[in-house]
C-alpha cells in the first residue's frame, strides 16, 4: 500500500511538474523579452500620436507612407526627441520587469499550489490504495484462516463491481470449489479402499484361524478353506487392479490411439463368456465399428465393468433366463456404446451415485451376494 501510494503520489508531482513547465512557456512565449512592435503600437494611440514625427526622426518607428521630408532639427526640437527617448527606454524598462515580475509571480505560486496538492495527493493516494487493495486482503485473510480440514468453511465471497479483482475473488472461491472437492473425494476413497481391502483379509484371516483351530480339520476342510481364501486373493487382486485403474484414470492423459470399441467389446464378450454361461445369462452382441481416441486400457476397463456388472446385476423374470447385450455404432459425430440386460430399473435420484468410487447399490440385486 506504501509503495503504491508513492506511484500515485510521483505520478501527480511529475505531471504536476509538467503542466506547470507548459503554462511557463506559454507564458513566455506570450510575452516576449524583445517586442519591436510595441513602440508602434503605442504610437499610433491617440494620447501620444503627437510625438509620431520625433519617433520617426529617432528611427524608433518606420516613418508613415507620403509623410513630409524631415525638416532641419533646432535645439528645442532635439530636446523633445531626447525626452522622449528617456520615456520610450522608461517604458521598455517597465515592460521587461513586469514580465519578469510576472513570470517569477506565476512560478512561485504555481509551486506552492503543487506542493499543497502533492500532500493532497499522498492522502488520497494513500486512499485509494487501501480501497483498491481490500480485496487482496481479504483473499490473504481467507487463505490464512484455510486448513486441510475445514477448507469447506471459508470463501472470500467478494462483493462489488465486476472488475478484475472480483473475477480474481471468484475464480479463487472456485479453485478452493474445486479443491475440497478433491480432497473430499480422496478421503472418501481411502475410506472405502481400506474398507474394501480389509473385507478380503479378514475373510483369508478367519478362514485361516477356524482351519489351524480344528484339530480334526479333514483333507476336504483344507482344501474348502484354500478355496475360500483362493477367492478372497482374487477379489483383492480385482480390487488391487481396480485402484491401480483409478490412478491411471486421475493421471494426466500421456496416452492417447485409436480405439474400436467393437473390437475391445468383442475382447470382452469373449472373456466373459464362460461366466455368463455358469451363471446362466445370455450374452448378446451386435458390434459395428465406433473408432474414437483415448487410452485403450482404460475404454477396455470401462466395457468390461459395463459387462461384468450387468451379469453379476441381472435378475430375468420368473421362468424366463436372462441375457445381456452388448452393441456398438456410430451415430453422427459420435461412438455409441450400449450395455442392458434383464433387471429392474435403478431409481433415477441414485443413477449419479453410480458413477460415485467404490458405490453399490442395494446388494440384493447381485446373483454374486
Amino acid at each position: 500500500r506504501f509503495r503504491l501510494t508513492l506511484w500515485y503520489a510521483a505520478l501527480f508531482l511529475a505531471a504536476g511538474i509538467a503542466l506547470l513547465a507548459l503554462v511557463y512557456v506559454l507564458v513566455d512565449r506570450a510575452f516576449p523579452e524583445a517586442d519591436p512592435t510595441f513602440i508602434e503600437r503605442v504610437a499610433n494611440r491617440p494620447a501620444v500620436s503627437d510625438s509620431r514625427d520625433a519617433l520617426e526622426n529617432l528611427g524608433v518607428i518606420p516613418p508613415r507612407r507620403n509623410a513630409p521630408p524631415p525638416r532641419a532639427q533646432d535645439q528645442q526640437q532635439q530636446q523633445a526627441e531626447q525626452r522622449v527617448q528617456a520615456i520610450l527606454d522608461f517604458v521598455e524598462q517597465g515592460r521587461v520587469q513586469a514580465r519578469e515580475e510576472a513570470l517569477s509571480t506565476l512560478l512561485v505560486q504555481s509551486s506552492v499550489a503543487l506542493a499543497a496538492m502533492a500532500v493532497l495527493s499522498v492522502g488520497a493516494g494513500w486512499w485509494v490504495a487501501g480501497r483498491m487493495l481490500r480485496p487482496v486482503a481479504d483473499i490473504t485473510g481467507t487463505v490464512r484462516r484455510i486448513s486441510g480440514e475445514r477448507l469447506s468453511d471459508h470463501r472470500v465471497a467478494l462483493e462489488g463491481p465486476r472488475d478484475e479483482l472480483k473475477e480474481l475473488a471468484d475464480q479463487f472461491d472456485a479453485m478452493l470449489d474445486r479443491l475440497d472437492s478433491a480432497f473430499r473425494a480422496q478421503r472418501e476413497f481411502v475410506a472405502n479402499a481400506s474398507h474394501e481391502l480389509r473385507t478380503p483379509l479378514a475373510v483369508m484371516r478367519a478362514e485361516l484361524d477356524v482351519t489351524f483351530d480344528d484339530p480334526n480339520a479333514t483333507t476336504e476342510d483344507m482344501r474348502a478353506s484354500a478355496e475360500v481364501i483362493r477367492r478372497a486373493i482374487v477379489r483383492s487382486e480385482a480390487l488391487i487392479a481396480a485402484l491401480l485403474t483409478l490412478e491411471r484414470a486421475d493421471a494426466p492423459r500421456q496416452r492417447s490411439e485409436r480405439v474400436d470399441l467393437a473390437e475391445r467389446a468383442r475382447a470382452v464378450i469373449d472373456q466373459q463368456t464362460e461366466r455368463a454361461r455358469v451363471q446362466g445369462i445370455e450374452l448378446r452382441s451386435t458390434l459395428q465399428p465406433a473408432v474414437l481416441r483415448g487410452d485403450p486400457v482404460l475404454i477396455e476397463r470401462m466395457i468390461e465393468n459395463l459387462v461384468s456388472n450387468a451379469i453379476a446385476y441381472n435378475q430375468p423374470p420368473e421362468g424366463q433366463s436372462g441375457w445381456v447385450e452388448v452393441t456398438s455404432a456410430r451415430e453422427g459425430d459420435e461412438c455409441v456404446l450400449r450395455v442392458s440386460n434383464t433387471a429392474s430399473d435403478v431409481d433415477a435420484l441414485t443413477v449419479d451415485t453410480l458413477f460415485e468410487r467404490f458405490r453399490r447399490l442395494d446388494t440384493s440385486r447381485s446373483r454374486e451376494t
